[in-house]
């Protein structure tokens, strides 16, 4: 029996559920697992809450070396430094040619490095992997004080794990209030009195113009107003890349990632891509776009095992990937944050289409509205319900604190529930909005 080479370049979440998938479908198949990380996979979302000291780094793991014994996973740590499509080769760092049947791309996303000054000083840090989190706690327990540069989802952990360790903590922020692009008005008010409730200093439309140094570190920031804040420590979250260098100069097609057909494919048939690098087709925008989410990682890598297996095997991919709402769940600062869909702060803005996304993040949050699409919200001192509607349907929803209805939701907008019947009510927004919403799943839970 023919045994085909199935490589897959990254330990994450798609790399993973990659490899799952294809050892249920072929157990004769051999799978390499490449990964540049010194460690098993382990949850990226949760190293937040490991700088916190909410889990111990054990509990990162969940997959042991039996694990990848048990599926018999070849997993190597090493760097891949060059690729022959052509010839179905792979060339190792130490120069080792590894021919392959079918190979996924599963490099994932980076944080942009520091674009000013003194970013390659000591107590500069970025928050991607492990290791990172291990220095970010390192310098907050040397550090008297730390500046953080940025507004998503990224930057508010970065605040929340340093100030964790006593450190006082700047946060510098390039507009006037909190996440513009996800947030309203409102909304960026609850979280943003939930980040000075843990003494933490919001600095309004800031940005650094360079970070000082003394003996190689960090000594503080001069910011672009000419203000300067004393600081040992500098995290810096204002974005992520895919991670491309393998393939940036390989004749297929990309753009802000490695364009994917439904079945993961790329323009070359046994090439694949998926989480983070991939650029997926998106029936809400029509167009190809970026997620920088744990759930669709796990899912654009299960539906590529599929279709890899097929094309090993010789035959034409069969599971087509259906790009789901866009969909994360946060906690910070004790606050819960849960966003699905179709969601912008700033409706009938003219938002222009960025060439990087924050993790945990995904281009449709930042897409401008349909003119059809119209939200209503509900808002008490502390939580906080926006639904946006277009055509009789919930399209997207953001709840901050109160996450009563954050399921229902989610199913109203995968399933594109029709609500026309409730449209008038649930525009109406106000305090009658939660209870319109529970009495429509009821009644559709009923008939489903």
């Amino acid at each position: 029996m023919t045994s085909y080479h199935y490589l897959i370049i990254g330990n994450g979440a798609a790399g993973l559920s990659a490899a799952e998938i294809i050892r249920r479908r072929d157990a004769f198949g051999r799978i390499t697992i490449i990964t540049n990380e010194p460690y098993l996979f382990y949850s990226r979302p949760g190293i937040a809450y490991y700088i916190t000291n909410q889990i111990s780094e054990r509990q990162l793991f969940s997959r042991s070396h039996s694990f990848y014994r048990e599926h018999r996973i070849d997993l190597r740590f090493a760097t891949v430094r060059s690729l022959d499509l052509e010839g179905q080769l792979a060339f190792l760092d130490d120069g080792e040619p590894l021919a392959f049947d079918v190979l996924l791309l599963a490099t994932g996303a980076s944080a942009i490095r520091p674009p000013f000054l003194g970013g390659d000083l000591e107590g500069v840090v970025t928050f991607d992997t492990l290791d990172d989190a291990k220095r970010i706690i390192k310098y907050s327990r040397k550090a008297k004080a730390a500046v953080v540069v940025g507004g998503g989802i990224t930057a508010m952990e970065l605040a929340e794990g340093i100030r964790h360790h006593g450190t006082r903590t700047h946060l510098l922020q390039r507009g006037d209030r909190i996440w513009p692009r996800l947030f309203n008005e409102w909304e960026s008010t609850i979280v943003e009195n939930q980040i000075r409730h843990h003494g933490i200093d919001i600095h309004y439309n800031e940005e650094i113009a360079e970070i000082l140094g003394a003996r190689g570190r960090v000594a503080g920031v001069r910011l672009k107003s000419g203000r300067v804040i004393k600081c040992q420590a500098v995290a810096v979250a204002i974005g992520v890349r895919p991670n491309l260098q393998l393939v940036q100069k390989l004749p297929i097609q990309q753009d802000k990632g490695v364009v994917v057909n439904q079945f993961m494919q790329a323009t070359i048939p046994t090439l694949f891509a998926a989480g983070d690098v991939a650029q997926v087709y998106d029936r809400w925008t029509s167009q190809h776009n970026l997620d920088v989410l744990w759930p669709s990682a796990i899912n654009e890598g299960r539906a590529a095992g599929y279709s890899m297996v097929d094309v090993a095997h010789g035959c034409e991919p069969r599971y087509r990937y259906q790009k789901a709402s866009p969909f994360n769940c946060a906690l910070f600062f004790g606050l819960h944050l849960t966003v699905v869909g179709r969601v912008n702060g700033s409706p009938g803005e003219d938002v222009e289409q960025l060439s990087y996304l924050s993790r945990g993040s995904s281009h449709v949050w930042t897409a401008p509205f349909s003119p059809s699409y119209r939200s209503a919200w509900d808002k008490d001192g502390t939580s906080s319900l926006r639904i946006v509607m277009s055509d009789g349907r919930i399209v997207g929803a953001v709840l901050l604190g109160n996450q009563e209805l954050a399921d229902p939701l989610r199913r109203f907008i995968e399933q594109e529930v029709d609500l026309s019947n409730y449209q008038t009510s649930l525009m109406a927004g106000g305090t009658k909005l939660p209870q319109t919403i529970l009495r429509a799943w009821r009644d559709w839970h009923q008939h489903w």
